[in-house]
């Protein structure tokens, strides 16, 4: 559709792309031309380990067979990975990356976007503010072959040299003539990392969902559209491209405990100090802990240790080893001399039964105990519970979204955390440990009815008559009862 601008607007496609309306401006062809030539994404990686200026080209308009990408899984990998590689070669630092795709966006009513197309934008979009500058989309209507010819060759030479000249992060080119987006439809094309930090910035709840950065969009369409599966596997491939970290880094994640960041809560002195890990299904923070708090927190000593990603700025775990490290370290920072135990529900508790085996092979003697809500060692009952996490992620939303809302950061590290949960292997270990077992069914599932697991070589089993995410929540007055009874007899065995 042509406004009286002479703009072309982007229309959705329904199944991709609702709710969200680009406007795409015709820019002028560059008279300026640079000295480019495109090199291929495989010959640079398999090249010489050499510092070399030149624009690297991921042509991602064919799949293997020569033929119009369909497996978005299969593309966004593809993608994903080459970013990561890239960007992690130092040899690359002077190479921009420039992305082909055809289909993947539209700047006129009678173009079809293309799911897997455009799927690779979002997540391209999203690696360019990871890497300002350094990063060149292009989608065109052109059906050359691409460097594995002389005309395809000449052809990608043509785009590479316009769009470098172009100065846009994001150009769509058809035929010889050029499209870049425009805020208001008029000016320079925004800053990508400027569009996603304002939309981060804005409350979930005060603001609509077709302001929602193209990630979150992305995935609540997934959801929409009953493809959880396929969210999550998208959401981690732009996991990937995300800031990580290999070592612990103090300071990271902030915001430990339950009072303004503080290291505990002020409320109580009594020891054993009490720390919780959270859970990766509840988007992070120590809101999913607030109402335990309350009831147990008003006289004993208690933290929070939330995970590391879900905040912006903050990076992601780059292993499991890395991930159980930095809780365990976070945690020591955070008890200081006090002795201890890690407790975590669902997911949490398989974070806190690893870190306590991290400490305890570091011989720590501070560490008294765990505890464990509701969680479980079988890969059969957590892919169960993972198949549920679809209806906790956006019941969460839903009841907090001004403090647990969809964020790119949220939703990206929700799935980093979720697949080192399936990572983790499983050995008893040698302290005394709580495991809490509700008696009702959730709505989704029946694992109230799962056999007893050995956490600990000296465990104590109690059961809260609730469904499971009612232990923390509706519930939490009893589960904190049991909770300081235990730890009540754990402090008189001490003594």
């Amino acid at each position: 559709m042509t406004t009286e601008q002479g703009q072309l607007v982007e229309t959705s496609d329904e199944s991709m792309n609702k709710n969200r309306t680009i406007e795409w401006s015709t820019i002028p062809t560059p008279t300026s031309l640079p000295e480019v030539a495109p090199c291929d994404w495989a010959e640079a990686l398999n090249g010489p380990d050499t510092d070399t200026a030149q624009v690297i080209v991921l042509d991602c308009r064919r799949d293997e067979s020569g033929a119009l990408p369909t497996d978005t899984h299969v593309m966004t990998q593809k993608v994903s990975a080459a970013l990561q590689s890239w960007s992690g070669q130092r040899r690359f630092d002077s190479s921009p990356f420039l992305v082909l795709t055809r289909g993947a966006i539209s700047v006129s009513t009678d173009e079809v976007v293309h799911p897997a197309g455009s799927a690779i934008w979002e997540l391209v979009k999203s690696a360019q503010t990871e890497n300002p500058g350094r990063i060149i989309l292009v989608d065109t209507d052109s059906s050359d072959k691409g460097l594995g010819d002389l005309f395809g060759l000449m052809a990608v030479r043509n785009m590479t040299v316009t769009a470098v000249a172009s100065a846009e992060p994001q150009l769509a080119i058809r035929g010889d003539i050029l499209f870049a987006p425009r805020r208001n439809g008029i000016g320079h094309a925004p800053d990508p990392a400027t569009v996603v930090a304002e939309s981060v910035e804005q409350s979930p709840a005060a603001s609509s969902k077709s302001a929602d950065p193209s990630i979150v969009r992305m995935f609540r369409q997934a959801v929409a559209d009953d493809k959880f599966g396929d969210g999550l596997e998208f959401l981690l491939a732009a996991a990937k491209l995300r800031p990580a970290f290999d070592h612990y880094a103090a300071g990271i994640p902030r915001g430990i405990g339950l009072s303004g960041g503080t290291p505990h809560n002020s409320g109580g002195d009594t020891l054993p100090h009490v720390v919780l890990i959270c859970t990766p299904a509840f988007l992070g923070g120590y809101i999913q802990y607030i109402l335990l708090a309350a009831h147990l927190g008003g006289h004993r000593r208690l933290s929070v240790i939330p995970l590391s990603g879900y905040e912006p700025d903050e990076p992601l775990p780059a292993s499991l080893d890395a991930a159980i490290e930095s809780i365990a370290k976070t945690v020591l920072d955070t008890v200081g001399n006090d002795e201890f135990v890690l407790a975590g529900m669902s997911g949490g508790g398989n974070l806190a039964h690893a870190t306590a085996a991290r400490l305890l092979e570091q011989s720590n003697t501070r560490l008294q105990g765990l505890i464990i809500f509701d969680s479980f060692i079988a890969r059969e009952a957590n892919e169960r519970q993972m198949a549920t996490a679809r209806d906790a992620v956006v019941d969460t939303e839903a009841m907090i979204p001004d403090l647990a809302g969809f964020t790119t950061e949220r939703l990206t590290a929700l799935a980093c955390w979720l697949e080192l949960l399936l990572q983790l292997e499983y050995q008893p270990v040698e302290c005394e440990a709580l495991v809490i077992k509700c008696t009702k069914p959730s709505p989704t599932h029946n694992l109230n009815e799962w056999p007893i697991e050995s956490w600990s070589t000296e465990q104590t089993v109690q059961t809260v008559d609730a469904e499971h995410v009612a232990l923390c929540s509706t519930e939490a007055h009893t589960t904190a009862q049991v909770v300081d009874q235990w730890l009540r007899q754990l402090s008189a065995n001490d003594g």
